[in-house]
């Protein structure tokens, strides 16, 4: 079992847990500053430094020091948890931010209140468009940036304080995962 050794202030821990809930991997969180025991593992995994995340792969090595998304992917393929095949898969299923995800439920409400005030012929187009608005939202995955290639996560539509760079949208490369990953390993 992977065992994550963060805090819940650090955004490097929040980032690296969300990258393996939407790889849809089974991990255990343990938070330093609420467990003594974990905080001592955790600095016994980096020679005696307190630095989190610290992700133990379970495999009695060495541990993931503050590792970026692709080096974490990367672990996982190589330990053969996961094929690139298969993080390509689970990485494409969202393509929405999670701030653009909440804008995309209020506009799709409002559409489908405003309807009721329009005319009778604009009513039901404009609650079919609230509906497919909301549930894109609802679903984190909107098909027009699929078919485009573009996606909203890691940008200020994903997690403003977290983002890793300015533009909203980008083209979506999924690139295959580092190979060497746990050389990289600490």
């Amino acid at each position: 079992m992977i065992t994550v050794y963060g805090a819940d202030w650090c955004e490097d821990t929040r980032r690296s847990l969300r990258h393996l809930r939407r790889l849809a991997i089974a991990h255990l969180y343990v938070n330093v500053d609420e467990d003594a025991e974990a905080l001592a593992t955790a600095k016994a995994l980096n020679g005696g430094a307190r630095r989190t995340p610290t992700i133990d792969l379970g495999i009695g090595g060495s541990a993931l020091v503050e590792p970026d998304n692709d080096t974490l992917s990367g672990a996982l393929v190589e330990l053969q948890m996961l094929t690139d095949e298969d993080v390509h898969e689970r990485l494409g299923v969202q393509n929405v931010g999670d701030v653009e995800r909440m804008m995309r439920v209020g506009a799709g409400a409002a559409l489908m209140l405003a309807a009721g005030s329009t005319p009778r012929p604009l009513r039901w187009p404009l609650r079919i468009a609230g509906m497919v608005t909301a549930l894109t939202g609802f679903a984190g995955w909107c098909p027009a940036y699929h078919v485009s290639g573009m996606s909203s996560l890691e940008g200020p539509g994903d997690r403003p304080e977290e983002t890793t760079r300015d533009a909203w949208l980008v083209r979506r490369v999924l690139t295959p995962p580092r190979t060497g990953a746990t050389e990289q390993m600490q």
